[in-house]
Protein backbone atom coordinates (compact mmCIF):
# COMPACT_ATOMS: atom_id res chain seq x y z
CA UNK A 1 0.00 0.00 0.00
CA UNK A 2 1.27 3.45 -0.86
CA UNK A 3 2.06 5.86 2.00
CA UNK A 4 -0.84 8.20 2.69
CA UNK A 5 -0.90 11.77 3.83
CA UNK A 6 -2.44 12.67 7.15
CA UNK A 7 -3.18 15.92 8.88
CA UNK A 8 0.40 15.98 10.14
CA UNK A 9 2.01 14.95 6.85
CA UNK A 10 3.26 11.85 5.06
CA UNK A 11 4.05 8.95 7.37
CA UNK A 12 7.80 8.39 7.27
CA UNK A 13 7.77 4.61 7.49
CA UNK A 14 9.54 1.84 5.62
CA UNK A 15 7.45 1.97 2.40
CA UNK A 16 7.95 5.70 1.93
CA UNK A 17 11.66 5.41 2.72
CA UNK A 18 12.19 2.74 0.04
CA UNK A 19 10.24 4.72 -2.55
CA UNK A 20 12.26 7.82 -1.67
CA UNK A 21 15.52 5.87 -2.05
CA UNK A 22 14.50 4.72 -5.53
CA UNK A 23 13.72 8.30 -6.59
CA UNK A 24 16.92 9.60 -4.98
CA UNK A 25 19.02 6.99 -6.83
CA UNK A 26 17.36 7.96 -10.09
CA UNK A 27 18.25 11.60 -9.53
CA UNK A 28 21.83 11.02 -8.38
CA UNK A 29 23.05 7.99 -10.33
CA UNK A 30 21.17 8.82 -13.52
CA UNK A 31 22.11 12.47 -13.27
CA UNK A 32 25.81 11.69 -12.66
CA UNK A 33 26.00 9.37 -15.65
CA UNK A 34 24.39 12.02 -17.84
CA UNK A 35 26.72 14.74 -16.59
CA UNK A 36 29.75 12.47 -17.05
CA UNK A 37 28.74 11.81 -20.64
CA UNK A 38 28.41 15.53 -21.28
CA UNK A 39 31.54 16.67 -19.48
CA UNK A 40 33.74 13.61 -20.17
CA UNK A 41 35.75 12.34 -17.14
CA UNK A 42 34.15 12.11 -13.72
CA UNK A 43 36.77 14.50 -12.33
CA UNK A 44 35.35 17.12 -14.69
CA UNK A 45 31.92 16.50 -13.16
CA UNK A 46 33.29 17.40 -9.74
CA UNK A 47 35.48 20.34 -10.76
CA UNK A 48 33.87 21.61 -13.96
CA UNK A 49 30.69 23.03 -12.44
CA UNK A 50 28.00 22.62 -9.82
CA UNK A 51 26.47 19.13 -9.93
CA UNK A 52 22.80 19.57 -10.83
CA UNK A 53 21.96 15.96 -9.92
CA UNK A 54 23.22 16.41 -6.36
CA UNK A 55 21.31 19.67 -5.99
CA UNK A 56 18.08 18.08 -7.23
CA UNK A 57 18.53 15.08 -4.94
CA UNK A 58 19.13 17.35 -1.93
CA UNK A 59 16.03 19.44 -2.72
CA UNK A 60 13.93 16.29 -3.18
CA UNK A 61 15.05 14.76 0.14
CA UNK A 62 14.56 18.01 2.05
CA UNK A 63 11.11 18.57 0.56
CA UNK A 64 10.05 15.03 1.46
CA UNK A 65 11.27 15.41 5.03
CA UNK A 66 9.50 18.74 5.40
CA UNK A 67 6.28 17.09 4.22
CA UNK A 68 6.62 14.09 6.56
CA UNK A 69 5.16 13.53 10.00
CA UNK A 70 8.52 12.59 11.58
CA UNK A 71 10.85 15.35 10.47
CA UNK A 72 12.10 16.10 13.99
CA UNK A 73 12.44 12.42 14.86
CA UNK A 74 14.40 11.99 11.60
CA UNK A 75 16.91 14.61 12.71
CA UNK A 76 15.72 17.69 10.84
CA UNK A 77 16.42 19.86 13.90
CA UNK A 78 19.23 21.14 16.09
CA UNK A 79 21.10 18.67 18.34
CA UNK A 80 18.99 17.60 21.33
CA UNK A 81 20.39 18.37 23.84
CA UNK A 82 23.13 20.70 22.67
CA UNK A 83 25.71 19.06 24.93
CA UNK A 84 25.64 16.01 22.63
CA UNK A 85 27.65 18.08 20.15
CA UNK A 86 30.81 16.95 21.94
CA UNK A 87 30.27 13.55 20.33
CA UNK A 88 31.07 15.11 16.95
CA UNK A 89 34.55 16.35 17.90
CA UNK A 90 36.50 13.11 17.25
CA UNK A 91 35.27 12.60 13.64
CA UNK A 92 35.36 16.37 13.01
CA UNK A 93 39.01 16.60 14.07
CA UNK A 94 39.68 13.46 12.03
CA UNK A 95 38.16 15.10 8.95
CA UNK A 96 40.16 18.29 9.52
CA UNK A 97 43.37 16.23 9.80
CA UNK A 98 42.50 14.52 6.52
CA UNK A 99 42.05 17.96 4.96
CA UNK A 100 45.46 19.15 6.19
CA UNK A 101 47.11 16.01 4.82
CA UNK A 102 45.31 16.47 1.52
CA UNK A 103 46.74 19.98 1.14
CA UNK A 104 50.24 19.16 2.39
CA UNK A 105 51.56 18.97 -1.17
CA UNK A 106 50.03 22.28 -2.28
CA UNK A 107 46.67 23.91 -2.86
CA UNK A 108 44.60 23.47 -6.02
CA UNK A 109 43.38 26.58 -7.84
CA UNK A 110 40.93 28.72 -5.80
CA UNK A 111 38.18 28.34 -8.41
CA UNK A 112 38.51 24.56 -8.28
CA UNK A 113 38.46 24.60 -4.48
CA UNK A 114 35.24 26.63 -4.51
CA UNK A 115 33.48 24.36 -7.00
CA UNK A 116 34.56 21.24 -5.11
CA UNK A 117 33.35 22.82 -1.85
CA UNK A 118 29.91 23.47 -3.36
CA UNK A 119 29.65 19.96 -4.80
CA UNK A 120 30.83 18.14 -1.68
CA UNK A 121 28.43 20.22 0.42
CA UNK A 122 25.56 19.20 -1.85
CA UNK A 123 26.63 15.55 -1.69
CA UNK A 124 26.85 15.66 2.11
CA UNK A 125 23.42 17.29 2.47
CA UNK A 126 21.82 14.97 -0.06
CA UNK A 127 23.28 11.74 1.35
CA UNK A 128 22.69 12.61 5.01
CA UNK A 129 19.08 13.60 4.34
CA UNK A 130 18.50 10.39 2.39
CA UNK A 131 20.39 7.77 4.41
CA UNK A 132 20.61 9.13 7.96
CA UNK A 133 17.24 10.90 8.01
CA UNK A 134 14.70 9.36 5.62
CA UNK A 135 16.02 5.80 5.30
CA UNK A 136 17.25 5.33 8.87
CA UNK A 137 14.05 6.75 10.34
CA UNK A 138 11.92 4.65 8.00
CA UNK A 139 13.73 1.52 9.13
CA UNK A 140 13.51 2.51 12.81
CA UNK A 141 9.74 2.61 12.30
CA UNK A 142 9.89 -1.17 11.84
CA UNK A 143 13.19 -2.48 13.24
CA UNK A 144 15.36 -2.13 16.34
CA UNK A 145 18.36 0.22 16.39
CA UNK A 146 21.14 -2.10 15.21
CA UNK A 147 19.23 -3.75 12.32
CA UNK A 148 18.15 -0.28 11.12
CA UNK A 149 21.70 1.10 11.37
CA UNK A 150 23.25 -1.88 9.56
CA UNK A 151 20.66 -1.99 6.77
CA UNK A 152 20.74 1.74 6.09
CA UNK A 153 24.56 1.70 6.15
CA UNK A 154 24.65 -1.29 3.79
CA UNK A 155 22.42 0.54 1.32
CA UNK A 156 24.64 3.61 1.71
CA UNK A 157 27.62 1.45 0.76
CA UNK A 158 25.82 -0.20 -2.15
CA UNK A 159 24.92 3.19 -3.60
CA UNK A 160 28.65 3.89 -4.02
CA UNK A 161 29.10 0.91 -6.36
CA UNK A 162 27.56 3.12 -9.05
CA UNK A 163 30.90 4.95 -9.14
CA UNK A 164 32.44 1.87 -10.78
CA UNK A 165 30.81 2.18 -14.22
CA UNK A 166 31.19 5.97 -14.07
CA UNK A 167 34.95 5.90 -13.33
CA UNK A 168 35.90 2.63 -14.99
CA UNK A 169 37.47 1.49 -11.70
CA UNK A 170 35.04 -1.22 -10.58
CA UNK A 171 37.42 -2.72 -8.01
CA UNK A 172 38.06 0.68 -6.45
CA UNK A 173 34.33 1.35 -6.30
CA UNK A 174 33.76 -1.91 -4.43
CA UNK A 175 36.37 -0.96 -1.83
CA UNK A 176 34.80 2.48 -1.63
CA UNK A 177 31.42 0.84 -1.00
CA UNK A 178 32.84 -1.15 1.92
CA UNK A 179 34.39 2.02 3.33
CA UNK A 180 31.08 3.86 2.97
CA UNK A 181 29.29 1.05 4.84
CA UNK A 182 31.71 1.33 7.78
CA UNK A 183 31.52 5.13 7.68
CA UNK A 184 27.73 4.95 7.60
CA UNK A 185 27.68 3.08 10.92
CA UNK A 186 29.55 5.92 12.62
CA UNK A 187 27.41 8.60 10.96
CA UNK A 188 24.19 6.82 11.96
CA UNK A 189 25.40 6.44 15.54
CA UNK A 190 26.17 10.14 15.88
CA UNK A 191 22.87 11.06 14.23
CA UNK A 192 21.01 8.94 16.76
CA UNK A 193 22.93 10.21 19.77
CA UNK A 194 22.64 13.89 18.76
CA UNK A 195 19.13 13.43 17.27
CA UNK A 196 20.21 15.69 14.41
CA UNK A 197 21.66 15.15 10.94
CA UNK A 198 23.36 18.56 10.75
CA UNK A 199 26.55 17.73 12.70
CA UNK A 200 27.20 14.83 10.35
CA UNK A 201 26.46 16.97 7.30
CA UNK A 202 29.42 19.11 8.38
CA UNK A 203 31.72 16.14 9.03
CA UNK A 204 30.62 14.34 5.85
CA UNK A 205 31.20 17.46 3.76
CA UNK A 206 34.69 18.04 5.17
CA UNK A 207 35.60 14.39 4.71
CA UNK A 208 34.55 14.34 1.04
CA UNK A 209 36.21 17.71 0.47
CA UNK A 210 39.50 16.33 1.82
CA UNK A 211 39.31 13.15 -0.27
CA UNK A 212 38.45 14.96 -3.51
CA UNK A 213 41.02 17.73 -3.15
CA UNK A 214 43.69 15.15 -2.27
CA UNK A 215 43.41 13.75 -5.81
CA UNK A 216 43.39 17.08 -7.68
CA UNK A 217 47.09 18.06 -7.70
CA UNK A 218 48.31 14.62 -8.85
CA UNK A 219 45.51 12.64 -10.50
CA UNK A 220 46.24 9.03 -11.37
CA UNK A 221 47.66 8.64 -14.85
CA UNK A 222 45.65 5.54 -15.71
CA UNK A 223 42.44 6.71 -14.07
CA UNK A 224 42.74 4.12 -11.27
CA UNK A 225 43.10 5.62 -7.80
CA UNK A 226 44.33 4.03 -4.56
CA UNK A 227 42.14 6.49 -2.67
CA UNK A 228 39.31 3.97 -1.99
CA UNK A 229 41.80 1.63 -0.28
CA UNK A 230 43.18 4.46 1.85
CA UNK A 231 39.63 5.53 2.70
CA UNK A 232 38.81 1.99 3.84
CA UNK A 233 41.64 2.00 6.38
CA UNK A 234 40.81 5.55 7.45
CA UNK A 235 37.17 4.81 8.31
CA UNK A 236 37.86 1.78 10.53
CA UNK A 237 38.42 3.96 13.64
CA UNK A 238 35.22 5.86 12.82
CA UNK A 239 33.27 2.62 12.60
CA UNK A 240 34.59 1.48 15.98
CA UNK A 241 33.64 4.86 17.43
CA UNK A 242 30.11 4.39 16.11
CA UNK A 243 29.89 0.93 17.70
CA UNK A 244 31.03 2.46 20.99
CA UNK A 245 28.34 5.16 20.80
CA UNK A 246 25.65 2.51 20.27
CA UNK A 247 26.80 0.33 23.17
CA UNK A 248 23.97 -1.26 25.20
CA UNK A 249 24.28 1.17 28.11
CA UNK A 250 23.40 4.08 25.80
CA UNK A 251 20.58 2.40 23.88
CA UNK A 252 17.78 3.63 26.19
CA UNK A 253 18.59 7.29 25.47
CA UNK A 254 18.45 6.95 21.65
CA UNK A 255 14.74 7.25 20.93
CA UNK A 256 13.78 10.87 20.17
CA UNK A 257 10.43 12.36 20.94
CA UNK A 258 7.72 11.45 18.44
CA UNK A 259 6.48 15.00 18.03
CA UNK A 260 5.70 15.64 14.38
CA UNK A 261 6.81 19.24 14.14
Amino acid sequence: MMPTASRQGLHLGMPLAIIALAVWLGLTVGGRWLESAIRAPVAATVTGGIGLSWALAAVFALALLRASDRRRAAGLCAPQPWKTLWLVWPPLLYALLMLLLAWAGGWPQPRVLLIVACNTALVAISEELMFRAILLQGMLDRYAVWPAVLMSSALFGLSHTANGPATGDVSGALWQAVAAFLQGIAYAAIRLRTRSIWPMVLVHGLWDYALVTATLPHPAEDGVSILPYIALLAVLPLCLYGVYLLRPSQRAALAPADAAA
